[in-house]
C-alpha cells in the first residue's frame, strides 16, 4: 500500500501534484493539519487530518468532518512535529512505500527535520521519498534503482558521519567501493548515462536525490 502525506509547506505548481496523485493512485492520504488546504485546493480528498489544527481554520475542518473524513487532534503542548504525528500514524497502516509532500519551504528548520525524519521510515523497511516539482529525494540504507533520461541530475550526500561500499552504474562519475563523509560531500551533480540506474551501498545511510533547476 502507498500512503502519501501532505504537510504545510510549500506547494506550487498544482498540475504536477495533480498528476502525482493520478498516475500514482495512493491507496491512503494523511494531511499534516495545514496540508489539508492544498488538498482542498487541489479536489483531493484525504483519508485522515492529523495535528494540533494551527495552520488551518476551524470552518474548513468541520467541512471534513461533515465528509466522515477520519480527524485525529492533538494538544498544541507536544513535542512531536504534525508532520512525525503523521509519519508515525501512517506507518501504523504497514505500508510499502511513503511519500512525503509539501514538507519543504522557506521554514529551514522544518525542512531539515522533515528530512531527519526519512530515518524513522527506512528503519521500519519502508521505502520513502521527499518529493516537490524540483527535487525526488530518498534515503536509503542498502540500494535503489532509478529511472530517467539521460542528462539527469543525481546528487549522492552522506546522511551518517560515513557511507560506506557505495556502488553506481549507470552514471557519468562511476563509484566502486567507494566511501563517502559528511565532512567531504563530494557527490553534488552526477549525471544519467543510461535510462536506468542502480546505486548499492555496504554502510550507513545515503542520501539520493534527483533535482533539476
Amino acid at each position: 500500500m502507498k500512503v502519501f502525506i501532505v504537510s504545510n509547506g510549500e506547494m506550487f505548481c498544482d498540475d504536477y501534484y495533480i498528476k502525482m496523485f493520478q498516475d500514482e493512485k495512493p491507496q491512503y492520504i494523511i494531511c499534516a493539519d495545514g496540508g489539508a488546504r492544498h488538498l482542498k485546493r487541489l479536489g483531493i480528498t484525504p483519508t485522515t487530518i492529523i495535528g494540533d489544527f494551527d495552520s488551518i481554520k476551524y470552518e474548513e475542518l468541520n467541512d471534513y468532518r461533515d465528509k466522515n473524513i477520519e480527524i485525529i487532534e492533538y494538544n498544541p503542548d507536544k513535542d512531536k512535529s504534525d508532520t512525525q504525528l503523521a509519519i508515525e500514524y501512517a506507518i501504523t497502516k504497514s505500508p510499502s512505500e511513503i511519500v512525503l509532500l509539501g514538507v519543504l519551504g522557506n521554514r529551514f528548520d522544518h525542512s531539515l527535520a522533515n528530512l531527519y525524519l526519512l530515518e524513522s521510515i527506512i528503519n521500519k523497511g519502508i521505502k520513502t521519498s521527499i518529493r516537490n516539482e524540483n527535487n525526488i529525494i530518498y534515503l536509503i540504507k542498502k540500494e535503489i534503482e532509478l529511472e530517467g533520461k539521460k542528462g539527469d541530475i543525481i546528487s549522492l550526500l552522506p546522511f551518517t558521519d560515513k557511507v560506506e561500499g557505495i556502488f553506481t552504474s549507470g552514471l557519468y562519475y562511476s563509484l566502486k567501493n567507494a566511501i563517502m563523509e559528511r565532512k567531504n560531500p563530494y557527490g553534488i551533480s552526477n549525471i544519467f548515462t543510461k535510462e536506468r540506474i542502480k546505486i548499492s551501498i555496504k554502510s550507513g545511510l545515503l542520501l539520493v536525490i534527483l533535482t533539476r533547476d
